[in-house]
């Protein structure tokens, strides 16, 4: 009924009978018994999984050398493409979250920063990106590096719409648009438009 209603009162009310627990067949794994047992360095996709993606990221880059010259050829093109996703991940300031996380559990940020992650894996060129403020809740060093990324998606060809309060972030913009004079409804004029240089000036 939950799958098939579409009243939100009746979904609500049987929610109220629902939980959230893992299988005790594969102890929330979510593969079963076959496709756990095959690993890769000593560890199967799940244990893995639990990882955080820096962390990941170690796995599989020390596991490199640990193969011999024949797995070597066969997993290069399938490490490089790990790494460079991973990397992606972890550019956008995600690098703290393992890759069991459910969707379910993200915040908006987090989600918008996946999001990034995979347009910037997919390497399109002419698309217009609108992001509404990418750097809440990062560290400066992540900052810095979403910034860097944000310039590679830039440098290949496509239009990166920022809306954002961050100074650093709009110090490393190619233009500014600033929008006031105060907040709100006290705002909604163009108050500058232009380099980031002149807007110092203004």
């Amino acid at each position: 009924r939950y799958a098939e209603t579409d009243s939100q009162m009746s979904r609500d009310e049987i929610q109220q009978y629902m939980n959230v627990r893992p299988c005790e067949a594969c102890g929330g794994a979510k593969l079963n018994r076959a496709s756990l047992a095959v690993q890769v360095g000593g560890r199967n996709i799940a244990w893995v999984s639990g990882l955080t993606i820096s962390r990941v990221r170690g796995f599989f880059s020390a596991l490199g050398p640990a193969l011999t010259e024949r797995e070597r050829i066969i997993a290069r093109k399938i490490l490089k493409e790990i790494d460079d996703r991973l990397g992606f991940l972890e550019n956008v300031g995600l690098g703290y979250l393992t890759l069991d996380r459910s969707a379910g559990t993200l915040s908006g940020g987090e989600s918008q920063r996946i999001q990034l992650a995979t347009q910037i894996g997919a390497k399109l060129t002419g698309v217009l990106y609108v992001l509404d403020e990418p750097s809440v809740g990062l560290h400066p060093r992540d900052n810095r590096r979403l910034l860097s990324t944000l310039c590679g998606m830039r440098d290949l060809g496509n239009t990166v719409l920022v809306v954002e309060h961050d100074e650093e972030t709009i110090r490393a913009a190619d233009h500014v648009v600033d929008m006031g004079p105060g907040a709100g409804a006290l705002g909604g004029e163009v108050v500058f438009s232009g380099p980031p240089g002149r807007l110092l000036r203004c």
